[in-house]
């Protein structure tokens, strides 16, 4: 790890940065067309009370390289409230730095702090990830995301 390396969590004067870490996952992720959330909306997410996601930022040298985001959600399988980490992306300029490895460990100490578990999703064909959270002690189960637009939903037809 690099020790210009720092990672904080991040505020709603972030936005704009995170906002364009997350078009660079987006981009590397061949889905630009879907990313809907902008610098203003991710000002509002993070400045409500509470913060409706929380986000810790990486920033090598003073250079925002990475970030990891998530919710606090109830969930019915563990009959509680877990960290659902909703991305972690460090750019592919840092990747190697130890980067990706503090963010998670920042969120660990997040949810480890409120006595919480964490879980998110990654892609099954995305192998390098895979092997860095196992390597890290993360379970991992297969899985088929669903997702139903409000417009699919509006318009689906009724039998």
């Amino acid at each position: 790890m690099t020790s210009e390396l720092t990672v904080r969590h991040a505020t709603a004067t972030d936005a704009g940065r995170i906002h364009a870490l997350m078009r660079a996952l987006a981009e590397h992720e061949e889905l630009t067309p879907y990313l809907a959330a902008t610098p203003n909306s991710l000002a509002q997410a993070l400045s409500a009370q509470p913060p409706r996601a929380a986000f810790v930022l990486a920033e090598i040298a003073g250079r925002a390289v990475g970030f990891v985001s998530w919710t606090r959600v109830y969930g019915i399988w563990r009959g509680g409230d877990y960290l659902n980490l909703d991305d972690l992306f460090v750019a592919e300029e840092a990747r190697g730095a130890g980067v990706g490895e503090a963010l998670m460990r920042a969120f660990a100490a997040e949810a480890a702090g409120e006595g919480l578990s964490g879980r998110w999703e990654v892609r099954a064909d995305n192998h390098g990830a895979r092997r860095f959270y196992a390597r890290l002690g993360a379970e991992q189960e297969e899985k088929v995301v669903v997702r139903w637009s409000a417009q699919a939903m509006k318009t689906t037809p009724q039998p």
